[in-house]
């Protein structure tokens, strides 16, 4: 283990990331062309934003419009709407799509058959973490907030870090991506799809590892033989940050080589942060974040007064405001909890941020698959909410299970579970819209990782993004 961030900064290794460093600040050719398919997913669509900012020239499609799809096509992206083999450019130097993207694309095949390189969208950002002095954020959950956090407190010391992440942030004018002209990158290195065992990071924070992406790893046993395989493959001299309270991160990273850091220590008080954000989870994210940021040089003082002012970001917990045509009265957020641990965690989160005030839960079931495999997690994971409104699941192309659990099922759960309190506390809904007839004053949090979202933004407004 190096001694302290000089010596870290002044490795053999630091400086072989720094020869190839000019390589990174642009395409291979600054006038390259390169064709997005799937180009609306928050992952690809931050690449795109990437790219754009290198002077690449970009066309892409996807399935349906958006708000991003609109965004990237204001923003000088060539957008079709569908997939069609004419969609691709008769110049196109290569392909990035996303994971989800079928091997029978019309758009694939036309590039294959032209014989256009095509990647992965985890394969091309890979390819990126090999040119910069790269900081990944992996884990089940929290890996959004610990890489705004993270990215914030290089921004605030100087270090002009290159940023592409899975949320919107305010402090990068809503979008998903930061252009940084310094040697660092900062990348959240998500585990599904095994897409984080392309990444190369040399500063790897794992925030936990839980059973989440079953439809890739089967089981929680999965789960960590993936997290392993990847602290395994990560450069030689890599540093790997774990939550020391984490068993199963502790047991992911066993036989590990790598160098480790370690937070979270039992019987070891750790410092508070002056977060606006609320949980304990998030005090865990912010630790993280810091301990990744300390190896850059990042003092904690510096640390501290870059988070002091963060709200939060897209869908994690976010402030928004009704409509005036929407005539309820409360107070509201968007987030994008979608799994037991995750559901427990934010209710237990605002419950402990606005005692004594009811809670409404409005949510949306993300993938029958999952919602089947964690069912028994799921009708215990609401308890501490004091209503909950369930919406019909939302079901992911290609990744479902074939007479699965539905949002009916885990309505019916609830409702055994809570006994004769659930009378007036327990529904399932349509739609949004008739979701607002419950509200009346309470905190309200619409929550999934479907299409509640863009559902909820017909009625609400969000406080921090710009309008």
């Amino acid at each position: 283990m190096y001694a302290n961030v000089a010596q870290w900064q002044s490795s053999a290794f630091v400086k072989r990331r720094l020869e190839v460093r000019l390589l990174s600040l642009a395409p291979k050719n600054m006038h390259e062309k390169i064709h997005f398919v799937g180009i609306g997913g928050i992952g690809v669509s931050s690449l795109a934003r990437y790219y754009l900012g290198k002077g690449a020239r970009l066309s892409g499609s996807d399935a349906v419009d958006s708000e991003l799809v609109q965004e990237l096509t204001a923003e000088g992206v060539i957008m079709r709407i569908g997939h069609h083999s004419d969609n691709l450019l008769r110049d196109v130097s290569r392909v990035i799509y996303s994971a989800a993207v079928h091997a029978d694309n019309p758009e694939l095949k036309e590039a294959r058959r032209r014989g256009v390189p095509c990647m992965t969208y985890a394969e091309a950002l890979g390819e990126l973490t090999k040119q910069y002095i790269t900081i990944g954020v992996s884990g089940a959950h929290g890996k959004s907030t610990t890489t705004a956090l993270l990215s914030l407190m290089l921004v605030h010391a100087g270090l002009d870090p290159t940023v592409i992440i899975g949320t919107r942030l305010a402090e990068f004018g809503g979008k998903n991506v930061r252009i940084g002209k310094s040697r660092y990158l900062v990348i959240e290195a998500d585990e599904w799809n095994k897409s984080f065992f392309h990444y190369a990071p040399q500063i790897a924070v794992i925030t936990n590892v839980d059973a989440e992406h079953l439809d890739t790893y089967k089981n929680l046993a999965g789960v960590i033989k993936a997290f392993n395989t990847y602290v395994s493959h990560l450069p030689k001299e890599a540093t790997v940050i774990v939550n020391a309270q984490d068993k199963n991160t502790m047991a992911a990273i066993k036989g590990c080589k790598r160098t480790r850091i370690t937070f979270n220590e039992k019987n070891k008080r750790m410092q508070k942060w002056p977060l606006q954000i609320a949980g304990v989870f998030n005090q865990l994210n912010a630790e993280a974040a810091y301990q990744a940021a300390h190896m850059v040089g990042v003092t904690r003082k510096v640390a501290m007064e870059a988070v002091a002012q963060f709200r939060g970001s897209w869908r994690r917990m976010e402030p928004v405001i009704p409509r005036p045509s929407t005539h309820v009265t409360g107070t509201f957020f968007a987030d994008y909890a979608h799994h037991p641990t995750e559901i427990i965690a934010t209710i237990g989160a605002l419950k402990a941020k606005y005692k004594g005030r009811r809670l409404l839960v409005i949510f949306q079931p993300h993938q029958v698959a999952r919602l089947t495999a964690l069912f028994p997690l799921f009708v215990k994971a609401f308890s501490d909410a004091d209503q909950i409104a369930l919406l019909p699941a939302y079901q992911v192309a290609g990744r479902e299970v074939v007479g699965g659990k539905s949002s009916e099922d885990l309505y019916k759960g609830i409702v055994k579970l809570r006994g004769k309190s659930a009378d007036g506390t327990v529904f399932y809904l349509k739609n949004i819209a008739e979701s607002l007839t419950l509200i009346d004053k309470q905190v309200v949090v619409f929550m999934g990782a479907g299409a509640i979202d863009s559902e909820v933004r017909e009625y609400f407004v969000s406080e921090l993004l710009p309008k």
